[in-house]
Order: C-alpha cells, then sequence, then structure tokens
C-alpha cells in the first residue's frame, strides 16, 4: 500500500514538472484564455484615424482586430486571438483591410488554428518587411507631395475636390487577376495603375492624412456603359454629411482612348449612386446633396429651354476660363436630360450657343470642343474641349 502511494506521488509530481516545462519552453501556448465578452475599451491606434468596420463588429470580434493590429506590422507567423468562427474571421479580416489601407503587404489567405485552449491568427504576407519600409517610404512621399499643394486644406469640399482630382488624374486603370499590388495604395499612388479598390483605397488614405473621415464601400456596379461586377469606392464624411465618391466611374476614357475627368459619382446620396451601385457593404446613410458637386457649383439644371441657354451659356464659358476643360453639366430628371441632348445635340443648339463665347486666342468655344460623353444614367453631359 505504502509503494502504491509513493508511485502516486511520484506520477503527479512527473505530471507537474511537465505543466511547467510546457510553460517554460512555449510561453505562448500557456497564456490565459481570453474572455471573449468583454468589449474593447478602444480601437488600435494602429492603422488607419477613421475605422468604421471596426465600429460594425462583435466585441469578440473587436477585440481580435486590435490583437492583429497590434502585432501585424511586425509579421509574426501568428498573432493569439479569441475563438473565432468562420464567418467571424471573414469579418475581422475584411475590416482591418478596409479599414487599413497601409495593410498593402496581406495577402487574401488567412487562417484561425487552435493550439491547446488558445487560438492564433495566421496570414499570408506577399512582400517582407524590409520591402514594405520601403514601399511604404515611397508611399508617404507621395502622399506628403499631394498635401503640400492643396489649396486648403481647412475647407473639406475643396480639399476632398483636389484629392478626387489628382487620383482621377494620376491614376490609369487596370485589374489583373491575383496581382494585389493593382488593388493598393502602392499601386495607385506610386505606379499610378490600379483597380477600383486601389483607387479607393488611395481616397482613403489621402482623407485619413487631411482629417476626412471615410472608408472604403464595396458591392457590385452596372451601367448602360458597363456590364455588372464586383466593385469599390468610398463614402465621405464632409462638413457633417456623408457622401459616396467614386473615383473609378470618374474616371473613364472616351470611345477614342482618351481620359476624362469627372464629377458624376462626386458627393452622391445613397438614392443617386443606387442607380447603378448595389449590394452595400457598409450602410452609412447618405441622404444630403448640399456638397454634391453640381449643387456646389451650380451646374445642375432642374429643366432645359432655350430660355436658360444664356444661363448654360455663361456657366459652361465661366468653368471655361476657370481652367477646366472638361465641363460637366447635370439635369435633374430623365425627361429634361433627354430634351437637352436632343435639342443640344441632335439640334445643334451646342453650337448656337458655345459660338458666342471666345477663348483667350479669340476662337470661340465650339472651335474649341472636342466632343462630349454622355451618362444616360446619372443625366450628365460632359463637354471635352482642347
Amino acid at each position: 500500500m505504502e509503494h502504491k502511494k509513493r508511485t502516486l506521488v511520484i506520477c503527479l509530481i512527473v505530471i507537474v514538472l511537465s505543466i511547467i516545462s510546457l510553460k517554460i519552453n512555449f510561453p505562448d501556448l500557456a497564456m490565459p484564455v481570453i474572455n471573449a465578452t468583454e468589449d474593447p475599451e478602444a480601437p488600435s491606434s494602429n492603422g488607419s484615424p477613421y475605422k468604421l468596420y471596426y465600429e460594425k463588429l462583435a466585441p469578440f470580434e473587436k477585440q481580435a482586430y486590435n490583437m492583429i493590429l497590434d502585432k501585424i506590422y511586425d509579421m509574426p507567423e501568428r498573432i493569439l486571438v479569441p475563438d473565432l468562427d468562420e464567418e467571424s474571421l471573414d469579418n475581422v479580416f475584411r475590416a482591418l483591410l478596409y479599414d487599413n489601407p497601409d495593410l498593402f503587404f496581406l495577402g487574401r489567405k488567412c487562417s484561425v488554428k487552435a493550439e491547446l485552449w488558445n487560438d492564433f491568427f495566421s496570414v499570408e504576407y506577399i512582400i517582407d518587411k524590409s520591402e514594405y519600409a520601403r514601399k511604404k517610404a515611397e508611399i508617404d512621399a507621395v502622399c506628403d507631395s499631394i498635401i503640400s499643394k492643396l489649396s486648403n486644406t481647412s475647407d473639406q469640399w475643396q480639399t476632398e475636390l483636389e484629392i478626387h482630382n489628382w487620383i482621377v488624374d494620376n491614376c490609369a486603370y487596370k485589374i489583373e487577376e491575383k496581382e494585389y499590388v493593382y488593388s493598393s495604395v502602392y499601386g495607385s499612388l506610386v505606379n499610378h495603375i490600379a483597380a477600383c479598390e486601389g483607387y479607393s483605397k488611395a481616397a482613403k488614405l489621402l482623407l485619413d492624412k487631411v482629417g476626412i473621415e471615410s472608408a472604403v464601400i464595396s458591392g457590385t456596379a452596372s451601367s448602360s456603359r458597363q456590364a455588372g461586377g464586383s466593385h469599390m469606392w468610398n463614402v465621405v464624411n464632409v462638413n457633417g454629411n456623408w457622401y459616396h465618391l467614386d473615383c473609378t466611374w470618374d474616371d473613364p476614357l472616351t470611345d477614342s482612348g482618351r481620359g476624362v475627368r469627372l464629377y458624376t459619382y462626386f458627393n452622391v446620396s445613397d438614392e443617386v449612386i443606387g442607380k447603378n451601385h448595389f449590394d452595400f457593404s457598409i450602410d452609412i446613410n447618405c441622404i444630403s446633396d448640399s456638397d454634391n458637386y453640381y449643387s456646389s457649383t451650380g451646374l445642375v439644371f432642374p429643366n432645359y429651354s432655350k430660355v436658360n441657354e444664356t444661363d448654360l451659356s455663361n456657366k459652361i464659358y465661366a468653368q471655361y476660363k476657370n481652367g477646366e476643360r472638361q465641363i460637366q453639366i447635370n439635369f435633374s430628371n430623365e425627361k429634361s436630360y433627354k430634351k437637352a441632348c436632343s435639342e443640344l445635340i441632335d439640334g445643334y443648339r451646342l453650337s448656337s450657343i458655345l459660338k458666342n463665347k471666345k477663348a483667350a486666342d479669340g476662337k470661340t468655344l465650339f472651335d474649341k470642343l472636342q466632343g462630349y460623353y454622355d451618362d444616360k444614367d446619372l443625366y450628365t453631359l460632359t463637354l471635352i474641349f482642347d
């Protein structure tokens, strides 16, 4: 009997020593179980200052988000997280990528693996730390250059407009499967070639840096000119109101291959963009049109008739004198838009009103007119001048 007791004691000592050894050799596996019911105090200070997707997460998902963002820039093999099922992992990973455009060193594959009583997040890194540091420095230099040329950063609308214009003027659209650079801020800001994700993440990064709250938003989009498919754009908070901003669709090519800068999708409401953008990844409730481009510039016409042709020609001329060479006119409804196109284009009224205005070299605006671009969905007509 005494022998059995000594044997039991020895076994217990061996087990305890084994546990101690496990804790010493594998300290990350011996961390206490995370209480996934507590609300995080605040989002991580890393990454973007504006994290709208983080705010939509459940408490335990927010914890995982913060734990990953606090460690991810060191590119560890794995990061301790709360228990995440497949749906929660998707929620957290999408929030991280959408909120933080500087995470362009991440691929699109991630997983959570359980080991003993803990769970660990791992992700593919598509570049190493030294390459990331180099590319981030290049991005920061471009951003600093753009921001240094902004005319008035205290004016949110003007600042947003100038950021929109830089992206549209300096980025060309390209999409290629499994080439993540085209979906990144490096592609759009440094290489000047990007897909819609690169356009929208560049806008978010620049807006972040000037203190304008924004988010990227994904969904599907189709129009009379373009077949449906996955798409990404932005929502922006300007002067206290939320708007949609789509820099990609404001950067089309004409039939001749010439790039055009549009303002069709600059600060539009849910109702307006909902004509050809669907299945929003986040609901922000964009209902205002007070900072829409046409409302702000006076280039919106409730109706068209020969009576208001003088007003129309004066506004076109004012825009031209102000340096604009791609001048957009918006009509409030389909009836007015169709009548304007019928009269101005098909009825040649456009030549009459433009021949009355002269450029600095003495040529008329009609002589300077190179063509036009029409958007049947949003009732806009763009005049392209030399």
